[in-house]
């Protein structure tokens, strides 16, 4: 996971979503918003709807690589995501900024699981609600799951790029709170317990040392610019970024990357 850009949205489809908000912010209860959420969304995000359409191609530009799940860089992304989960959270279901593109595997499993750090005691809360039961609002409280849209996740994250291609919790960060979040958010999206997901970050290594190891042999034989700039931009546009960004990260931790990124120090900046 990294932190997204933000593409933006046009001016037309950011008044629709507004106007969408408002139909569900005018129900009298809480129970009545969330209901309404659910239902406006489902008829509101279908294909040749004007503003999804814009919606999902800008969402689509913020993508981790060409139409890749921004929180597992891997699958296609096909799925609007509301990281706020509009069951707990109505007032954020046509929020522009609460919205990330997914893959049904990483959507799916997280459907509406949420946890909170209560505000009163920063106690930790997990958000469920059984079958059938009252819909209430959830305590007042900060997000424990990181939001690729406003934070940096490679602050909470660290992934071995050494050994086991897993993503484990910032050593040097010594907040307990930061710990959670990180461990909540590698479960909640299954980051380390799909096989193939590991499997696919120890195949982009490899790909992106051996693409800087090219992009160094071309430059140092006087290629034309335009040629290493496309070779630039396949770098930057790969899929599994987290990779890429880890490798600047740990690249003095790890000789065959040092003497990589010595050659070519200005492929730092290549994020």
């Amino acid at each position: 996971m990294i932190q997204l850009n933000d593409a933006g949205i046009d001016a037309t489809a950011s008044a629709k979503l507004l106007e969408y908000q408002n139909l569900v912010n005018g129900k009298a209860t809480y129970a009545e918003r969330v209901e309404e959420a659910k239902s406006k969304f489902k008829s509101y995000n279908r294909k040749g709807n004007a503003t999804f359409d814009e919606v999902k191609k800008q969402l689509n530009v913020m993508c981790c690589g060409p139409e890749r799940c921004n929180y597992c860089e891997d699958s296609k992304a096909d799925e609007v995501e509301h990281i706020y989960p509009k069951d707990w959270y109505p007032d954020k279901c046509f929020v522009w900024g609460n919205y990330c593109y997914a893959c049904g595997t990483c959507n799916g499993p997280k459907n509406n699981k949420y946890a909170i750090f209560k505000r009163e005691d920063d106690t930790y809360l997990e958000l469920i609600r059984e079958k059938d039961a009252t819909i209430v609002a959830p305590e007042d409280g900060d997000a424990v799951l990181i939001n690729p849209r406003d934070e940096n996740p490679l602050k909470f994250l660290f992934l071995d790029i050494n050994r086991s291609f897993f993503f484990v919790p910032v050593e040097a960060n010594t907040a307990e709170k930061d710990n959670v979040r990180a461990t909540y958010t590698i479960k909640i999206l299954g980051l380390n317990s799909r096989s193939y997901l590991v499997k696919a970050r120890k195949l982009a290594f490899s790909n992106f040392r051996s693409r800087l190891s090219d992009y160094i042999t071309h430059r140092d034989l006087g290629v034309d610019q335009n040629q290493l700039d496309e070779m630039i931009k396949n770098i930057k546009e790969e899929h599994h970024q987290t990779v890429w960004r880890e490798m600047i990260r740990q690249r003095d931790h790890h000789p065959v990357l040092q003497n990589l990124f010595n050659r070519a120090p200005e492929a730092t900046g290549w994020i």
